[in-house]
C-alpha cells in the first residue's frame, strides 16, 4: 500500500513539474512584454481549462497525472497561435 501511495505522489509531482514553465518556440522576440504578458495569461487559462475539462469525464481525469502535461502544452499553443503569433509544428 506504502508503494503505491508514493506511486500516486511521484506521479502528481511529475504532473505538475512537466507543464509549469512551458514556453512554445514562437517566432518573435521572446523577450518582449506584450508577449510574456501574452504567454503568462496563456499558461493560466490553459491549465484551469485542461483542468476543468479532465474534471467532467471520469475516465480523462483518472489518466490526466500521465496525459495532463501534454494537453496543457497543446492548449499553450493553441492560445498563443490565437493571440496572433506563429508556432512552428
Amino acid at each position: 500500500m506504502g508503494g503505491m501511495r508514493r506511486m500516486m505522489v511521484l506521479l502528481g509531482v511529475l504532473a505538475v513539474a512537466g507543464c509549469s514553465g512551458y514556453e512554445p518556440r514562437v517566432e518573435t522576440d521572446r523577450s518582449a512584454p506584450k508577449y510574456q504578458a501574452d504567454l503568462a495569461s496563456c499558461q493560466d487559462s490553459s491549465a484551469d481549462a485542461v483542468n476543468k475539462r479532465n474534471a467532467k469525464r471520469g475516465l480523462d481525469w483518472f489518466s490526466s497525472p500521465v496525459r495532463r502535461p501534454f494537453q496543457i502544452r497543446e492548449a499553450i499553443r493553441t492560445c498563443v497561435r490565437s493571440k496572433g503569433y506563429v508556432v512552428p509544428g
